[in-house]
């Protein structure tokens, strides 16, 4: 009785605790390391998998294969319309370049300094779309060097680099994020004018040249644009001389404008636009930028903070002589004298109107003298004054016609008006002579 009562006290209390045989341990105990083995190994497999998916995301998000075939030619002008706004600089921290977007069979081009930037598009055969953002200041001065025909840009999978390849020519450039640049956007179209191409680069180049190029003041050297009606003047001065040209529009704007743009931005639009006789333009403007749309290409620029001084004022209301001269015997005679003026420290010229002749001179005690009279039509008093030989220089090469007018005052401000165009005018002040 005692002996069946401690047997099945001491199986219950093994069952219970599950007191094994050491041999049964052993077995137990490998079991469970096998076990363990398979988790620990299913969870590895699965965190590999995890990790090759993720690395797998990372790679496509990185860009599909980019693609594009040009022609050398069209890929030159795209790069060419947008470098005035690409940093070409290697030392340079800004994140602009050059932003190429390649869709069906069109590739967009951007570039934007934070002053100016510029869009425009080009016809291409894209195989693969995709957008890069190169920073490259050599990349339009290869280009140009490659042989004319078919130009292969590519960038691969992952790469941050992309391919240029020209039968035997073969380049490659760093690129960056494209999540860094500065995309350029349109400003507000609410106030706007049309005009004709070959009249804004007109006006611009009759009056940029008297603009100033001393930054320590910026508003001479912008052009001011008065918009008023169906009226358009632009002017520009650096204080010492001014040049006013004003067309009629043939339509009317959407609105007042007065604004002032830098002198060296409305040359670089200049040079973009077409040539043709009847290629039209759009201008628009808002509180601190101005816009000119033009073909395919759209470029913005920042206005110069500032009030411009009311150049109407400068022009004199009355003069005390009228002289009126052969354009080509004024050219001559100032170029006649104008290397004894460059060789001095002012540059001066000397003019001298009486006895219906117009004397022009200047002399030097150490450098020489130079003088020369050509007939002049005088209505008024004898004249002599000086005035910055330069500033004379500049307005003959932009005056056309058989003749020119000179409007004189007595020590005071020389206006100069065109035979032909009577809308164009220029007024430039006098020097102390010697």
């Amino acid at each position: 009785m005692n002996k069946n009562f401690h047997y099945s006290q001491s199986y219950s209390l093994r069952k219970r605790k599950k007191i094994y045989p050491l041999h049964k341990l052993i077995h137990l105990s490998l079991r469970r390391q096998r076990q363990m083995c398979i988790r620990d190994s299913l969870f590895t497999y699965s965190h590999k998998l995890l990790l090759l998916l993720l690395f797998f995301i990372i790679y496509i998000s990185k860009g599909a294969t980019m693609k594009v075939t040009f022609q050398t030619q069209d890929l030159c002008h795209a790069l060419e319309r947008v470098q005035r706004a690409a940093q070409t600089k290697v030392t340079s921290n800004t994140n602009n370049g050059f932003f190429i977007s390649a869709e069906d069979g069109k590739v967009e081009f951007q570039a934007n300094d934070y002053s100016i930037g510029i869009r425009t598009f080009c016809e291409a055969d894209v195989e693969e779309r995709g957008s890069v953002l190169i920073s490259a200041p050599h990349l339009l001065s290869t280009i140009k060097m490659m042989p004319s025909g078919p130009v292969v840009m590519e960038q691969k999978k992952g790469e941050s680099t992309v391919f240029f390849k020209a039968g035997q020519y073969n380049s490659h450039f760093p690129t960056r994020d494209t999540a860094e640049f500065p995309m350029v956007t349109e400003i507000d179209h609410t106030f706007h004018v049309n005009m004709k191409c070959k009249d804004f680069a007109e006006m611009v180049n009759l009056v940029s040249f008297a603009a100033s190029t001393d930054a320590k003041n910026p508003i001479f050297t912008g052009i001011l644009c008065d918009i008023n009606e169906n009226v358009f003047t632009m002017a520009a001065t650096n204080s010492h001389r001014l040049a006013a040209r004003e067309i009629s529009l043939e339509e009317i704007p959407t609105g007042k404008g007065n604004f002032i743009v830098s002198a060296s931005v409305l040359q670089d639009v200049i040079r973009l636009l077409p040539v043709g006789e009847d290629d039209m333009m759009e201008i628009s403007w808002a509180s601190r930028h101005v816009a000119f749309s033009f073909g395919e290409t759209y470029f913005l620029s920042n206005l110069i903070n500032g009030v411009y001084p009311d150049y109407k004022r400068v022009f004199p209301s009355s003069f005390d002589l009228n002289a009126t001269l052969d354009l080509k015997d004024f050219e001559e005679a100032v170029r006649f004298v104008s290397p004894i003026s460059r060789d001095m420290s002012y540059k001066t010229i000397n003019f001298k109107f009486e006895n219906g002749t117009l004397e022009a001179f200047e002399e030097d005690p150490d450098i020489g003298r130079s003088e020369t009279s050509i007939p002049a039509e005088l209505d008024g008093a004898d004249v002599k004054i000086t005035f910055n030989c330069t500033y004379v220089e500049d307005i003959l090469r932009h005056s056309k016609g058989e003749k020119i007018i000179l409007h004189v005052k007595k020590n005071g401000p020389m206006v100069v008006e065109q035979e032909e165009d009577k809308a164009y005018r220029y007024v430039v002040t006098p020097m102390r002579g010697r």
